[in-house]
């Protein structure tokens, strides 16, 4: 209801604001209150807190988290939809998403109206504030569009797929979505780049979001075409890790500023850049974000595994939910002046990081800085095969400029050790057709699905 999110666009201003007392009582008053739904109306979670001895009543404080315990994506899966979703909400007056299944394959989303609300008043209003955009100015989205099949909502439903279902934001922002819906546009990275720079200079819009693998190809397509930036935009990348390289590399092309978010479709909201860069500023008051080493809550500056709870989702709460990315929480406040706690860093997907013999974990980012900073190498994919063996495969146009395989090898036996077995392949340039891994570990997730990579010229470095 478009009251409604007007309501939110102002409450979620105010609570950016708060100092870090008022913050953190707004967050526990609200994460005593979605404990206690969970517990009386999910029966996934009153199963996990009887198993581990836990009334709601002994969770007072975000200091009392640690007495749960986690909650995983096969968790949630198997018991859908009796176990995982509150008895007080109809799957048919709920909003469906899905995530995007690089990780474990897609899992189905449901959000309550109310928390929809919020969610549009934090992605149209606070975010796009936040990197200097207006609500109401124009915004291109570039995504890898709905997995979920019709077939898969009638199985849900029971009945026909008769209907199209109305977009999120419809269902939240209601008649005002006439109004608006001139100054967005949707496109899936299937769209081949020529056709999305087209529609970029035909629609005009002043935000641009994509996924950091896809905006890559374009700024290609701009240097093919002869196209000097877009001076006057504004670049937001969300979906994939964005490693430091990258960045430079879409400043430089785009000629404008770009800003990285990290949320999933899991729980929607989560951490994001201001103007400042200096760090994600955490949505603390629409969730709990931890990093965790073990059941121990990670150092600021420490790498850990990233723990959501959802606090206002109520249709299927998520607590202590094992999202499988590894973060760092940062240490100090933003010189912005808001008063939302920082995440330092995103590294990427726990299942993708590299283990060493000696026990060393590399996490996907510090792979990407590396293989990303040798001269000439532009697209690639770094794959670990045993403890010692590691694949990178370069996947190039005919137009690129040279690359150094020396260099490239020296660089990666900097990093895994001098012992590492790097295997160097060149490939055709693939197009973009989802969510682009560029670090996968075979040793955490060998039974997953794989890009089947083509090899056409393979040398080999010990």
């Amino acid at each position: 209801m478009l009251p409604r999110v007007l309501w939110y666009c102002y409450e979620l201003s105010r609570n950016e604001r708060l100092g870090s007392v008022e913050l953190k009582q707004l967050q526990e008053r609200r994460l005593r209150g979605i404990i206690k739904h969970a517990y009386a109306t999910v029966p996934l979670y009153k199963e996990k807190f009887d198993a581990a001895g836990i009334n709601p009543d002994d969770i007072k404080s975000s200091d009392d988290l640690q007495k749960l315990p986690f909650t995983t994506k096969q968790e949630i899966r198997e018991g859908f939809p009796d176990r995982s979703i509150s008895r007080e909400f109809e799957l048919a007056d709920c909003i469906q998403a899905s995530t995007s299944g690089t990780s474990g394959g897609p899992m189905r989303v449901y959000y309550d109206k109310r928390f929809m609300d919020y969610c549009m008043a934090s992605s149209r209003f606070r975010r796009r504030l936040g990197v200097g955009v207006k609500p109401w100015e124009k915004v291109l989205v570039i995504n890898y569009g709905s997995t979920i099949t019709s077939s898969e909502i009638r199985g849900v439903s029971g009945g026909p797929a008769t209907k199209q279902r109305k977009s999120k934001g419809r269902e939240s922002l209601g008649p005002i979505v006439h109004l608006l819906r001139g100054r967005q546009r949707r496109i899936t990275i299937a769209t081949d780049a020529n056709e999305v720079l087209t529609e970029i200079l035909r629609f005009n819009p002043k935000l641009i979001r994509g996924t950091p693998s896809y905006l890559r190809l374009l700024a290609e397509s701009m240097a093919d075409k002869g196209i000097e930036g877009f001076h006057d935009k504004v670049l937001r990348t969300e979906g994939e890790v964005l490693d430091e390289e990258t960045r430079r590399y879409l400043e430089s092309s785009f000629k404008c500023k770009v800003f990285d978010e990290y949320s999933t479709y899991d729980f929607f909201n989560g951490a994001w850049e201001c103007t400042r860069r200096e760090g994600y500023h955490i949505d603390a008051d629409l969730l709990i974000l931890e990093v965790v080493n073990g059941n121990e809550p990670a150092q600021p500056g420490e790498r850990g595994e990233i723990v959501v709870t959802n606090l206002l989702n109520y249709a299927m709460p998520l607590i202590r939910y094992k999202v499988g990315d590894i973060g760092i929480l940062g240490d100090r406040a933003c010189s912005c002046g808001r008063g939302l706690p920082l995440l330092k860093s995103t590294e990427g997907r726990k299942s993708d990081c590299f283990a060493l013999p000696g026990g060393q974990i590399i996490t996907p980012k510090t792979v990407m800085t590396m293989v990303q900073g040798t001269p000439g190498v532009s697209r690639y994919q770094a794959v670990q095969e045993t403890m010692r063996k590691f694949r990178i495969e370069l996947m190039r146009r005919g137009n690129e400029p040279a690359f150094s395989k020396d260099d490239l090898v020296g660089r990666c036996h900097r990093l895994l050790g001098e012992g590492a077995e790097i295997e160097v392949l060149v490939a055709d340039r693939k197009n973009v057709k989802a969510k682009f891994r560029p670090v996968i570990s075979q040793l955490t997730i060998a039974e997953e699905p794989r890009w089947a990579m083509p090899r056409t010229t393979s040398e080999t470095a010990a």
